[in-house]
């Protein structure tokens, strides 16, 4: 059986891989990127294949503009006879439903090891398991975290200012340099600041 875990570069899907790996042999992971960055934080492809190097571990890589992104993930999992997905969402049941619906369509098992969790609980679980993270996008009204580590101090400044610890009402998103999930750290260094519609984002090199 063929296994496949989705792949953002940041925290969710790192947290749900190292969930799937106690169950489950996963044989690789895929990352659906856009113009070069990956779609759901924005990281840069390089920084991706950083990962894939210090994870030791295969990161598919495809290209996907919205329009195409449901063929592409389909002819993916086509192309690797995948049985089994496993995906790092914890809300929006509107995406989850078209989640179940894509891979209904080509014989393919969702698995949601986060699905429905406290995202506190999570995001310190995250955190005590020794991951190393950074907020590398944020919604352009909390700029002041944009850069910082992942840690503690950061989930109880997201408690007390009303933003959800796991980002997950899009206030921000976190690209993952180490953790038990890698053989090495990913050596990086920030670059400048650029602007999308909704966030700002740190460049990574």
């Amino acid at each position: 059986m063929s296994v496949i875990a989705m792949w953002s570069g940041g925290k969710d899907s790192s947290l749900a891989l190292w969930r799937a790996m106690k169950e489950i042999n996963v044989d690789r992971l895929l990352c659906m990127v856009h113009e070069g960055r990956a779609r759901a934080h924005g990281i840069d492809v390089e920084i991706i294949k950083a990962q894939e190097r210090a994870m030791g571990r295969e990161i598919f890589i495809e290209e996907a503009t919205w329009r195409t992104y449901e063929e592409r993930l389909k002819s993916v999992f086509r192309k690797f006879s995948v049985k089994k997905a496993i995906f790092g969402d914890i809300y929006l049941q509107e995406h989850r439903d078209w989640i179940e619906r894509v891979c209904s369509e080509v014989g393919v098992e969702p698995f949601f090891p986060l699905w429905g969790e406290d995202t506190e609980k999570l995001a310190r679980e995250f955190v005590d398991a020794g991951f190393e993270a950074y907020v590398i996008a944020v919604r352009k009204d909390l700029k002041e975290i944009l850069g910082r580590k992942f840690d503690r101090q950061l989930i109880d400044f997201a408690l007390k200012n009303g933003i959800d610890p796991c980002g997950e009402n899009g206030e921000f998103h976190t690209v993952v340099v180490d953790g038990p999930i890698f053989r090495k750290r990913v050596g990086f260094e920030f670059g400048g600041v650029f602007e999308s519609e909704k966030y700002y984002h740190l460049r990574m090199k």
